[in-house]
């Protein structure tokens, strides 16, 4: 069985970073009996510093059949660390997940290079989208031109998961980067969701991601601004990325109208998602870029169609009625979206659940995408 070596900031147990990790845990899930995973990543969540509990760190732990688990910790951070663990076994391929970190991605794509280790792949993990690129932008700027010019990723396979992310490689990396086309695989599913009713007149709604410009949930809570005449109730659920972008979040809740009510319920296991989901009537997320968007897709596999922006590979939506994917610079489509879906009763949100369902369903039983994802690991 070939031997994966793979580098990310986080991982199970982890959950706060979201689709990252989502990704590369479903990833794992399919792909464990074609190969045999060994991954190097933080004994932390993501912005926490106390480390995972029942978690020996800084050796070997074999979590599930051929997936082993590197936790290092704080302490043990260095490049020898890295170093020693890239030479202590024959991998055929090490697996670098995202650019801009330093000690789970160019270090370790460094060291390999230096020592002309196994074929190296990236997965960018849309690192390189616009939204995620206007985020510290001139420092991204200067690391990429940098990049290019010492030929820092000449030779080095690149995983894209949409033809949009291909297009984002070509243009930051170089048009002669060698890619792998695997879309991402989504979380195995095989029940019906079990949703609560759809009251007419009300709307039960919710946001999963980090509190964060790219997500845009101030965004959302502008909107709330001006719903009115039927009853809202909207969860926030997600870490705070930004403190400064969660104050100013928090001073449009002050001053929304008295029919709409914000709960802000912190981060939950991504275990849970799904279960989650399925207590509301849709997901909203007005996001400034997705890569892929797991939490999307997740929605539909609870059966709660999704109000989100047209920034994300899901498009099409409304013909297939199962939401709406929708321009950011025109919020009041999204305004009349959020009417649209309060103004049903149970038997007419009935089919919209449906679809969703049945939507993710057929999404998820696409052989090609395991195909694919196999052949991103073969010599």
């Amino acid at each position: 069985m070939k031997k994966v070596l793979s580098f990310t900031d986080y991982y199970w147990p982890g959950y706060k970073a979201g689709g990252t990790i989502r990704a590369f845990l479903n990833q794992v899930d399919y792909l464990n009996s074609e190969y045999e995973f060994f991954i190097v990543t933080r004994n932390t969540d993501y912005t926490d510093t106390t480390p995972y509990s029942g978690i020996v760190p800084d050796r070997w732990t074999e979590i599930e059949p051929n997936v082993h688990v590197f936790y290092i910790s704080a302490a043990n951070q260095k490049a020898a660390v890295i170093k020693k663990i890239i030479h202590a076994n024959n991998y055929d391929t090490v697996y670098i997940h995202l650019l801009f970190g330093f000690f789970y991605s160019l270090l370790p794509l460094i060291l390999c290079k230096l020592h002309k280790h196994a074929p190296v792949v990236i997965a960018p993990h849309g690192n390189l989208g616009a939204g995620a690129l206007n985020v510290k932008p001139l420092k991204k700027k200067i690391f990429l031109q940098a990049a290019r010019f010492f030929g820092l990723y000449k030779k080095t396979i690149f995983h894209s998961v949409t033809e949009h992310e291909t297009a984002d490689i070509f243009q930051h990396i170089g048009k002669e980067t060698p890619i792998r086309f695997a879309r991402e695989l989504p979380r195995k599913v095989s029940s019906p969701p079990v949703r609560k009713p759809k009251v007419s007149g009300a709307l039960s709604m919710v946001t999963v991601a980090r509190i964060s410009d790219e997500k845009n949930q101030l965004f959302a809570l502008e909107l709330l601004k001006n719903c009115k005449g039927f009853k809202i109730q909207y969860d926030i659920i997600g870490p705070v990325y930004s403190e400064d972008y969660w104050n100013s979040c928090k001073a449009i809740i002050g001053q929304l109208p008295d029919n709409v009510s914000v709960n802000y319920r912190g981060s939950i296991s991504g275990e849970k998602i799904l279960q989650e989901l399925q207590n509301y009537d849709i997901m909203l997320l007005p996001t400034t870029g997705e890569n892929f968007g797991h939490t999307i897709l997740e929605s539909f596999m609870a059966g709660c169609p999704v109000i989100i922006s047209d920034r994300t590979p899901w498009k099409g939506l409304q013909t297939l009625g199962i939401g709406y994917d929708l321009p950011l610079e025109q919020p009041g489509r999204f305004g009349e979206a959020l009417i649209f879906f309060a103004a049903l009763d149970d038997a007419a949100f009935e089919p919209y659940s449906q679809r969703a369902f049945s939507f993710a369903r057929s999404y998820i039983s696409n052989p090609e995408m395991l195909a694919e994802n196999i052949a991103l690991f073969k010599s």
